[in-house]
């Protein structure tokens, strides 16, 4: 979501993959076609290239809004593919309604370009998911890939081919560079020292395909090109007598014959454990760490065996790409490739305890990164469990068809993830699914009821928080879970805070917090001091808000925890806020928002910018006050429940506007709102403007319009 190209290319598509070579007729054709049609899909069989057209496509589409990318490829359940555009584009819409509403709605009145990239596991739910948002927004194009049309109506379809061959065709060009890519070839074996015409005849013996290309390259710094045509064609047959041959593989499927001859052809070239490790790598939907593979493939007979070279050479051999700086290294393998050893996997007899292993290891990350959650680690566990976030679902879907209380507790341990890192839309679907295939109450579901309450809360759902959250107690009354009681109570007093039930909820929260202290909860009781302090402060008593707030910091600072700190120090802002403290409220909330943004906290950066720029213009700074309402409704747009539905929060956000457009002529307001409404937000980083005074006179000189 936040590898993000620059604006030169027009909006937010992934790193630019290396080494792009031709296919500037097919580039062309597709541009063409995309300026009439709103729907144009590359149509081609794995291998032919179809995504790395569909980015130099993407690159090249000058629309207003740019381009927004989405990989399906690791997507399997397509019940989510809504929710993968809704990340994608950098959305945090945790309410539920459905994704088309959520993306209609955030895309309207814009001209922007949605790339679908791998939609031919998901035919169905993509076709309707084009088709609904092509419906409701005039303004969108589409540009899938896929192996099949999408079927929709009106779509426009560009066959993607092989690459031509021949003395000048891109195919030869292709097998160049990539011959001639490190490692460095042999001292006794240079690719430059093959006939032009041996080069054409391994193109044409390869029909011209990129991924078949991209797989013989590598052996050219070993082996003359005459001798990889010769040996292409005759298939030879290395493969250890107990495994399946490649041949009855290509036989029983005679589609794309040609690249699956020559991914084949490369599996023969690999030695027993790289087949072996080929397969088993196959389970990873998407990209994985050197100890993931270690923990998942390390089963017999690869059980204590160094697999560090054996994935080296996979690599060199171009079967898996390796991503990443050093310190932190990623590999992942294309689809077709990973739909190869995934076949052989299965013909092994290996697939469900390769399954098994992987569910296991991303089971034990869950529960590592709740575990170990309050401490300084926090920005560190947030990013782990981004980038492994197709493999976590991926994880949590084999729960859920194998073992509900393995569902139940992975996502409930993925409480923090869930909730204070931005994934409550997805997190509610993995809750509510678990929750809906265990009517034998198992173990684990009274805390999954209350991590379900928490998060519905925070998607305005407050009758179905209060719901989950009182069978949550009773459950774990029953059963004397302690820990389960002080969250089950604190999320029934949290769902009555949102919707404004002061006394009740103050009761809860009360209630809550020695319930938690009692089991030794520090987060919880951290959290019911937090919400405790903010309820007071509603409820104007702001001397005992601020010493509860205070008391958070003080109590979270031992930890180096982060997240817990931020709010503390959003409640300590608010208060001098109120008490006409701006400055000192701007350092409080300055502080907070440095730990949100950390955290992709979406709820937290709203809440606090809205605190923020009450501050600013109390503190005259009115342009940057303006500035930040941009940014906050911006916020507020990709979260989709303006102020958590707060009655207070509303009623503060509305005063600040007000105070704001009284402070400023109506152009300069416009112009340092915009600023902040389009502000990109999709690095990581926190904004200059949040860090150190904002900069306002280039909009004084040359405001926005």
């Amino acid at each position: 979501m936040r590898d993000v190209q620059g604006q030169e290319a027009g909006g937010w598509l992934p790193a630019e993959p290396s080494g792009f070579v031709g296919r500037v007729c097919e580039v062309d054709l597709a541009r063409t076609r995309l300026a009439s049609h709103r729907l144009v899909t590359l149509r081609g069989p794995g291998g032919v290239g179809k995504t790395r057209i569909a980015w130099q496509v993407a690159a090249r589409t000058a629309l207003p809004q740019g381009s927004r990318w989405v990989d399906l490829a690791s997507v399997r359940d397509g019940s989510l593919v809504g929710q993968a555009v809704i990340t994608a584009l950098g959305l945090q819409d945790q309410t539920g309604r459905s994704s088309v509403a959520v993306l209609a709605e955030h895309l309207a009145e814009q001209e922007v370009l949605l790339v679908l990239d791998t939609c031919e596991h998901l035919m169905d739910e993509c076709a309707a998911l084009a088709g609904a948002l092509l419906a409701a927004l005039p303004g969108l194009r589409i540009l899938a890939t896929s192996r099949a049309p999408l079927g929709v109506r009106n779509e426009c379809v560009v066959p993607i081919g092989p690459m031509s061959t021949g003395p000048d065709g891109d195919a030869l060009v292709l097998l160049k560079a990539r011959a001639g890519r490190a490692p460095e070839p042999t001292p006794n074996r240079v690719p430059s020292q093959d006939d032009p015409a041996e080069l054409v005849g391994l193109c044409d013996a390869l029909e011209g395909i990129p991924l078949a290309i991209e797989l013989a390259a590598p052996h050219l710094r070993t082996v003359p090109a005459r001798q990889l045509t010769r040996q292409l064609a005759e298939r030879l047959d290395l493969l250890s007598p107990e495994t399946p041959s490649d041949t009855d593989l290509t036989a029983e499927r005679p589609r794309h014959a040609g690249l699956r001859t020559t991914i084949g052809w490369s599996h023969e070239w690999c030695s027993p454990h790289e087949r072996l490790l080929w397969a088993r790598l196959s389970v990873f939907p998407g990209s994985f760490t050197m100890p993931a593979m270690e923990f998942v493939c390390t089963i017999k007979p690869l059980f204590g065996y160094d697999l560090t070279d054996t994935l080296a050479s996979l690599v060199s051999k171009s079967v898996v790409l390796r991503e990443g700086p050093p310190g932190a290294r990623r590999y992942r393998m294309l689809d077709t490739v990973r739909e190869y050893g995934a076949e052989w996997l299965e013909r092994l007899g290996q697939q469900e305890d390769l399954q098994l292993r992987h569910r296991d290891f991303y089971r034990h990350l869950a529960m590592s990164g709740g575990e170990s959650w309050l401490g300084p680690q926090q920005p560190q566990l947030y990013r782990q469990a981004a980038a492994e976030h197709a493999n976590l679902r991926a994880a949590l879907q084999h729960c859920l068809r194998t073992d509900v209380s393995a569902a139940l507790r992975m996502a409930a341990d993925l409480f923090y993830f869930w909730f204070a890192c931005g994934n409550l839309r997805e997190g509610r679907h993995f809750l509510d699914s678990a929750l809906a295939l265990d009517p034998q109450h198992e173990t684990g579901r009274a805390r999954a009821l209350w991590v379900c309450a928490v998060i519905s809360s925070c998607q305005g759902d407050h009758s179905a928080a209060l719901e989950r959250a009182t069978e949550s107690l009773e459950l774990a009354t029953r059963t004397d879970d302690g820990p389960s009681q002080a969250w089950a109570t604190y999320a029934q007093g949290l769902a009555l805070t949102l919707q404004g039930d002061t006394d009740p909820a103050l009761e809860r929260l009360t209630a809550a917090l020695p319930l938690a202290e009692t089991v030794h909860e520090e987060i919880a009781g951290l959290l019911c001091m937090a919400s405790t302090s903010y309820l007071h402060m509603a409820l104007g008593d702001l001397d005992r808000a601020q010493a509860l707030a205070e008391r958070v910091i003080a109590r979270a600072a031992p930890s180096e925890d982060i997240w817990a700190r931020s709010f503390g120090h959003y409640v300590v802002g608010t208060v001098d806020t109120l008490r006409g403290h701006p400055d000192r409220a701007i350092r409080s909330l300055r502080t907070a928002l440095q730990a949100k943004w950390l955290l992709n906290d979406a709820y937290g950066i709203g809440i606090t910018l809205d605190t923020l720029a009450l501050a600013a213009v109390d503190d005259g700074q009115a342009q940057w006050a303006a500035w930040l309402l941009g940014l906050g409704d911006q916020v507020w747009r990709k979260v989709g429940v303006p102020q958590l539905g707060s009655p207070d929060m509303v009623a503060r956000r509305a005063t600040c506007e007000q105070r704001t457009r009284a402070a400023l002529p109506p152009a300069a307001y416009e112009a340092h709102h915009r600023a902040g409404f389009t502000l990109d937000t999709m690095t990581a980083e926190v904004p200059a403007e949040l860090r150190q005074p904002y900069a306002f006179e280039s909009l004084e000189s040359n405001p926005l319009t």
